[in-house]
């Protein structure tokens, strides 16, 4: 009796140190137990646990009993993770946000339990305690892949009531909780926009010309999500119109007046005239306004109706005397609400002009004989300097011609340079008149002149006939003496 009695105390003492341990020791997650005991609020769920990538929303649906008597029940969330990884934990019924609930006695509903999770979160499981009322329910979330550091990806359409797309819509985007410069996009030609953006609260503007503006507030990205804003719808405004310049920079040279293709479309509500004309034009210049359609009659304004385009050219008439450079003007095409502006510029460049001069354009030679006549190459430009100049001859099959110096290297604008043509038809050719084509070609430019040689016989056989003919008459006269006097 004694030695039982001596290891009563022993025992007692273990069995309470081991109590104590188990209760001042922290517990795990999956310790505790998984719903709220003996409340009037029962809850259950069918998937407690859900695996997702940082970033991603994580989905639970409660089904929830009320045994008790109705009354208004808080919802709320219990999570030290939650907290310091800045979850966002929404409670709903249906599409509607719910913050309370309170299900007739007997009664039972389902609470979806949505739970936004930040980029930045580690890789673990992370458990949350859902309150009902006096009741509460335990759901994990497992982050399998982490974003931090990296951008989210913004998704967005415009179109207009009809559902068009809208094409070249500027879209500011306001980041709300630092103040930092705000970023901005343009809409593709299939009305959308993806563009990627530091993770944070955004504000959305949406402008376009001919449009009302439209707002989305509160977009919230996440690192390494998509984030798909949905659609924004932008109304037409009464009077509007979209003036698009197909080249608004030309150059061209100064012999040539510099022509722009522009297009007006409608893109108001209304039908709508239009008038041409053009601000801050240089000095002496002269603008002109045709529809492209019917090129023969200037204008100064079109009428257009509500969807329609209309495609016009603009020709610029620079004053005689303009000087090379950059020239600058601008359209405006005034509408019943608004001027619509494009800027438009003209480079005048010098032209090339290669000139060709000899003393005359017709020469004489005799068969066998040898001709040479000069030939001087003019630059009368104003573009640059004429290089390279190759002067080329092209005669009758059997002659022989030849070019002294046959390249130039260069000639300056106002200069000018010389060379020598020989020319020599064979010596059994024909007496007639013949043509010959020099061609003188530079690497900007090249022209052709046609000159006329008229071949003659050679002098010694002229001599020699006359000889013969005055030989036959002295005979002629002398028989006729002869025989006269018998």
């Amino acid at each position: 009796m004694q030695s039982e009695q001596g290891t009563s105390p022993l025992l007692i003492f273990v069995l309470l140190a081991i109590t104590l341990v188990s209760v001042l020791l922290p517990q795990p997650a999956y310790a505790e137990q998984t719903f709220s005991p003996d409340t009037a609020i029962v809850i259950s769920c069918n998937t407690p646990a859900q695996v997702v990538e940082a970033g991603e929303t994580a989905s639970f649906t409660l089904d929830v009993t009320n045994t008790g008597p109705e009354i208004n029940q808080k919802l709320w969330a219990e999570s030290f993770y939650a907290e310091k990884y800045q979850w966002d934990v929404i409670f709903r019924d249906g599409d509607i946000r719910i913050y309370k609930v309170a299900p007739g006695t007997g009664e039972s509903m389902k609470i979806n339990v949505s739970i936004e999770t930040d980029s930045f979160t580690p890789t673990g499981e992370y458990p949350i305690r859902i309150h009902i009322g006096p009741g509460y329910y335990w759901v994990y979330v497992t982050i399998s892949k982490t974003h931090a550091g990296e951008k989210g990806t913004l998704k967005l359409n415009i179109v207009d009531k009809d559902g068009a797309k809208i094409q070249g819509a500027e879209i500011t985007l306001i980041r709300t909780d630092e103040s930092l410069p705000p970023d901005k996009v343009m809409s593709t030609a299939d009305g959308t926009i993806s563009t990627e953006l530091d993770q944070g609260e955004y504000d959305l503007s949406v402008k376009k010309a001919g449009y009302k503006s439209a707002e989305r507030r509160d977009i919230r990205i996440r690192g390494g999500i998509t984030t798909d804003a949905g659609t924004v719808m932008l109304e037409k405004d009464l009077f509007a119109a979209e003036l698009t310049v197909k080249t608004p920079s030309i150059t061209t040279t100064i012999s040539t007046n510099p022509k722009y293709s522009f297009v007006i479309r409608n893109i108001g509500r209304n039908d709508d005239t239009y008038r041409l004309g053009i601000e801050t034009p240089p000095a002496g210049w002269y603008f002109r306004f045709r529809d492209s359609a019917n090129t023969g009659t200037d204008i100064s304004e079109i009428f257009i109706k509500d969807g329609e385009e209309k495609e016009l050219t603009m020709e610029a008439i620079p004053p005689y005397g303009t000087r090379a450079g950059e020239y600058s003007f601008t359209l405006s095409v005034d509408s019943s609400q608004a001027v619509y502006r494009e800027n438009l510029t003209a480079a005048i460049k010098g032209d090339y002009d290669l000139r060709v001069y000899a003393g005359q354009y017709q020469y004489d030679v005799n068969k066998g004989g040898t001709l040479d006549f000069p030939l001087t190459i003019s630059n009368a430009g104003t573009a640059g300097a004429l290089t390279n100049v190759r002067v080329t001859v092209s005669a009758p099959d059997g002659w022989n011609a030849d070019v002294d110096p046959e390249t130039v290297a260069g000639i300056e604008p106002g200069q000018s340079a010389k060379v020598t043509i020989r020319i020599v038809p064979p010596s059994d050719i024909v007496a007639s008149d013949y043509k010959v084509r020099v061609k003188v070609a530079s690497d900007q430019t090249e022209k052709s002149d046609d000159f006329r040689i008229v071949v003659h016989e050679q002098s010694f056989i002229a001599i020699l006939g006359i000889g013969i003919i005055v030989l036959i008459g002295g005979g002629v006269y002398l028989a006729f003496r002869k025989y006269n006097r018998r």
